[in-house]
């Protein structure tokens, strides 16, 4: 087996990867994947996961280790996973960051 570095799809892979965590995977889709990586700021940090469920519970560990907002594309999705699959429910606050500071008060 090549190390990913070595492979030409991968370095494509890694030029398109967003900033945030995200998982890659390696192979025809996404739900058959031979294998996963996990990249942060470009880089991946982890080059060979075997199952999707390591993988996302590696993308959960990284959003949290390194106190990453979730992007607000997929911000509502990862929420939910977050709290009905994996079970962590903070008492206060998410890790949606929300643009808007304040909330215009509502006239009757």
């Amino acid at each position: 087996m090549q190390n990913s570095r070595q492979v030409p799809q991968v370095n494509t892979v890694k030029k398109k990867m967003p900033p945030k965590p995200c998982l890659v995977s390696v192979g025809d889709s996404w739900l058959t994947a031979g294998r996963y990586m996990l990249g942060i700021d470009g880089v991946i940090v982890c080059d060979d996961i075997p199952t999707l469920l390591l993988g996302l519970g590696k993308l959960f560990a990284a959003y949290y280790n390194f106190n990453i907002s979730y992007p607000l594309e997929v911000a509502g999705l990862l929420e939910f996973i977050q709290r009905c699959f994996v079970g962590i429910n903070p008492d206060r606050g998410s890790k949606i960051q929300w643009w808007c500071t304040s909330k215009s008060p509502v006239s009757y």
